[in-house]
C-alpha cells in the first residue's frame, strides 16, 4: 500500500521550500518518491538572491533545482523585495541612511508612481522656483552689496519667494533662460535612477501638446504599460535581483514546466489604495485586499508585481 500512496502524496500535492539547502536534504533524508515532486514552492527572502540564483542554475547533482526536482512541471517564486513606511518615514530616512539603496529606489518607484498624475503641477512649481533660487544666486554674487537686506529687517517669507520666483518665470517667458524642463534633461550630479525615471516621464506625460499623438507599437495596445507602474519596477529588475533569477534558469528549467515569479512589496493600506485607483487598468484586487499586475514575459519568465497592503499604526 506505501508503494502505491507515496508515489501519489509527492506527485499530487504542493512543496514550499524557503531555502535550498531544505530542498536538497528533503531529497536526501525523504523517501526515494521524493524525486516525482511536480509542483513546487519556492519563498526567496531579499537577502538570499544570489544563493538562490546559483542555486537555480547550479548542474551540481549533489546540489541543484534540476537534480533535485527532475519531475519538475509548475514552479512558483516569490520574491519578498521588502517592506516600505509612509512616505514621511521613507523620505525621513533616505537622506540619513537606515534605509537599504535597494528599498529606498523601490520607495521611489512607488511613490512616483503613485505621484505620476498628482505632481505634474508641482514638477513645474518646483523647477521654476530652482530656477528662481538659481538666478537669485547668481546675482548674489554679481552685486552681494546692493542685494544685501538692510540691518535688523526679516528675511523675505519663502511662500513670497516662491510666488516671485513663479511670478518672474511667467513676465520673462521669452527671455534667454533655460527651458523648464531644462532641469530634468540636464539633472544634477549622480542622481538616482527612479528620480531620473520620474523626470523623464514627468517630461513625457501630459506635457506633451494636445496635437501630438503617439503611436505604439503593434502588442503595446495600452500605451499606459510603457510607463506604467509595472514598466517602473521592471526597469531597476537588476536591483530587484528579478534579472538574476531568471536568467539562472535559461540551462536548467524543465523544457515543458511552468515557472512563475511573483515579486511582493508591501505597502501601507492607504498607498495601496491609492495606487489601484491610480492604476485601475494595471492592478487588480483579490480577496485579501492584495493588488497584482498581470503575468508578463520577463526574460523567458512569466513575471507579475504583487503590492500587499498593511495597517499603519495611528
Amino acid at each position: 500500500m506505501h508503494d502505491e500512496a507515496a508515489p501519489v502524496l509527492y506527485s499530487q500535492n504542493k512543496f514550499l521550500f524557503t531555502n535550498p539547502s531544505d530542498c536538497t536534504m528533503f531529497r536526501v533524508v525523504a523517501s526515494p518518491f521524493s524525486a516525482n515532486m511536480t509542483s513546487v514552492y519556492f519563498r526567496i527572502r531579499e537577502k538570499d538572491v544570489k544563493l538562490w540564483a546559483t542555486y537555480l542554475g547550479s548542474k551540481d547533482p549533489s546540489r541543484s533545482m534540476k537534480y533535485d526536482l527532475p519531475k519538475l512541471k509548475s514552479l512558483w517564486i516569490f520574491l519578498r523585495c521588502g517592506m516600505m513606511g509612509t512616505p514621511g518615514v521613507i523620505n525621513g530616512m533616505a537622506g540619513g541612511g537606515g534605509l537599504p539603496a535597494l528599498l529606498a529606489a523601490q520607495a521611489q518607484a512607488i511613490h512616483q508612481a503613485l505621484g505620476t498624475q498628482l505632481q505634474q503641477q508641482a514638477q513645474i512649481n518646483i523647477q521654476a522656483l530652482q530656477q528662481a533660487m538659481n538666478q537669485a544666486h547668481a546675482g548674489a554674487h554679481l552685486n552681494a552689496n546692493a542685494n544685501a537686506p538692510a540691518n535688523g529687517q526679516p528675511p523675505m517669507p519663502f511662500v513670497q519667494f516662491a510666488q516671485n520666483g513663479l511670478q518672474n518665470q511667467h513676465q520673462n517667458q521669452n527671455a534667454a533662460v533655460p527651458h523648464p524642463h531644462g532641469l530634468q534633461n540636464n539633472p544634477p550630479a549622480n542622481p538616482s535612477p527612479l528620480a531620473a525615471l520620474a523626470a523623464q516621464q514627468q517630461s513625457q506625460h501630459p506635457h506633451n501638446p494636445p496635437h501630438q499623438h503617439h503611436h505604439h507599437a503593434p502588442g503595446h495596445a495600452h500605451g499606459h504599460h510603457q510607463h506604467g507602474f509595472f514598466a517602473t519596477f521592471m526597469r531597476w529588475e537588476r536591483e530587484m535581483g528579478l534579472e538574476n533569477l531568471c536568467l539562472s534558469l535559461h540551462e536548467t528549467r524543465p523544457v515543458e514546466a511552468d515557472i512563475k515569479i511573483v515579486c511582493i512589496v508591501k505597502l501601507p493600506r492607504p498607498e495601496l489604495q491609492r495606487l489601484v485607483r491610480v492604476y485601475a487598468d494595471e492592478l487588480s484586487l483579490d480577496k485579501n485586499g492584495d493588488a497584482r499586475t498581470r503575468f508578463r514575459r520577463v526574460h523567458g519568465v512569466d513575471v507579475s508585481l504583487e503590492v500587499s497592503g498593511y495597517d499603519v499604526g495611528v
